[in-house]
């Protein structure tokens, strides 16, 4: 079985363009959610969110115009590219000058875009609850173009992010679009850990992409998922007493794996290593995380046992961390029956409170940032903890940043329908 390295990593958030700003930033505890710059609209819509910046290529074209001239002028297919840039040109891999990519794969989580069809599928949920009145089409277009920073010519581009990075960067080997919604960004890199373990491929290109839409916005908000609080400055508050829900964010995190055999043959900088995964359904309700937290053990369990680590090996846990009652709740008594009386030793914290959450990208850009503080020695606080819950007991990083040596880090994504994921990373040596 070969092991797995990680070469490379590339991220496009609401603080910026890459991985060096989205760090620096969580590091100051700064704050990536906004206001978003809306029309007034019926229906329900929440009026804060994290969202893209513009991305400026003028540094790059100089470097590859020939790659850039073929990327689409949507943001976030866009950020998605550069991203795939970053982190490609960080590992030094240039698949186009490879005599064969049959051994490179692309795990992305992503969604296809089909906004045009969203007036028609879902325009009951825009109408106003109170009354007859239904949303105004021309501003419902403006709304998708605000948020997705599309052109409405561009709606109808169906094609798979990963397919089209895989095509202009040559890439023939295999290609996988995930769709676990919260837990899409570990089933990403775990999928692709397993095919390069197992000998299948020798790298791959991994992680998540994902930009607000409108059509989520609604339904979470319908189901009472979002936060209603809209100051963007305390609305996310992770494992808060007074936390209420989630705020939505775009955002993209892509990783190089590679076995350790080819990183070492190509002598590439070696971040960190991935040594265990794990992945368990709750089959229980669409909505709601089951409040035992029976998958979300057996999946963290899952992972140390494929690292063959003990509990307290861990030395930190990114947290799924979203700033629901319930899975909060649920994330922290899972850990407490996964690492009994260590858990209250552990330094526990969620980069959610920061960047909001970005749903199918968002456990790759945790990775990136367990990566960051495996190599750094540091992790990030806890944006907005201020209240405790007597629930809620454990250490979530209250007041950071904070020193801890890390070996191993864990990192956890539990989403909606009962999708459960969680991966291992360890220092490389």
């Amino acid at each position: 079985m070969n092991r797995v390295v990680i070469t490379g990593m590339g991220a496009v958030t609401p603080f910026g363009l890459g991985v060096d700003t989205l760090w620096q930033s969580l590091l100051k505890n700064k704050n990536g959610i906004i206001k978003l710059e809306l029309d007034n609209i019926k229906g329900d819509i929440i009026g804060i969110g994290g969202c893209l910046p513009e991305v400026d290529y003028n540094d790059y074209l100089s470097e590859d115009k020939e790659l850039f001239s073929y990327i689409p002028q949507n943001k976030s297919n866009k950020s998605f590219f550069m991203a795939v840039y970053e982190a490609l040109k960080q590992a030094n891999l240039d698949p186009r000058k490879m005599a064969s990519t049959d051994n490179i794969g692309m795990l992305i989580a992503d969604r296809d875009s089909e906004m045009m069809e969203y007036v028609d599928r879902y325009s009951p949920l825009m109408r106003d609850s109170k009354t007859e009145d239904v949303y105004d089409k021309n501003k419902y277009y403006k709304l998708l173009n605000l948020l997705d920073n599309n052109k409405k010519e561009g709606f109808n581009d169906r094609e798979s992010i990963n397919h089209y990075a895989a095509r202009n960067y040559k890439i023939t080997g295999p290609q996988l679009s995930v769709a676990t919604a919260c837990a899409s960004g570990n089933n990403a890199i775990g999928e692709a850990f397993l095919k390069i373990k197992s000998g299948y491929i020798d790298i791959a290109i991994a992680g998540g992409a994902y930009s607000l839409d409108l059509k989520s916005m609604i339904g979470f908000t319908r189901i009472g998922a979002l936060t209603p609080n809209e100051d963007p400055e305390i609305a996310c508050r992770p494992f808060d007493a007074n936390r209420d829900g989630f705020v939505m964010s775009s955002g993209c995190g892509i990783l190089i794996l590679e076995s350790l055999e080819s990183a070492l043959k190509r002598n590439a900088k070696i971040f960190a290593e991935v040594i265990g995964y794990g992945s368990v359904t709750d089959a229980y309700r669409s909505t709601d995380p089951d409040p035992e937290a029976r998958a979300a053990i057996a999946t963290m369990k899952q992972s140390l046992q494929m690292a063959k680590l003990m509990p307290s090996e861990i030395d930190y846990i990114n947290a799924h961390g979203t700033s629901t009652k319930m899975n909060d709740y649920m994330e922290t008594i899972a850990v407490k029956n996964v690492f009994g009386d260590y858990a209250y030793k552990l330094p526990i914290s969620s980069t959610k409170s920061m960047i909001g959450h970005s749903v199918m990208a968002a456990a790759a850009i945790e990775a990136i940032v367990c990566i960051k503080s495996i190599n750094d020695g540091i992790v990030h606080q806890t944006r907005n903890f201020r209240k405790r819950d007597p629930e809620l007991d454990l250490d979530y990083v209250k007041e950071g940043p904070r020193k801890v040596a890390i070996n191993y880090a864990l990192s956890n994504s539990f989403g909606f329908g009962g999708q459960n994921s969680s991966i291992v990373l360890s220092k490389f040596c």
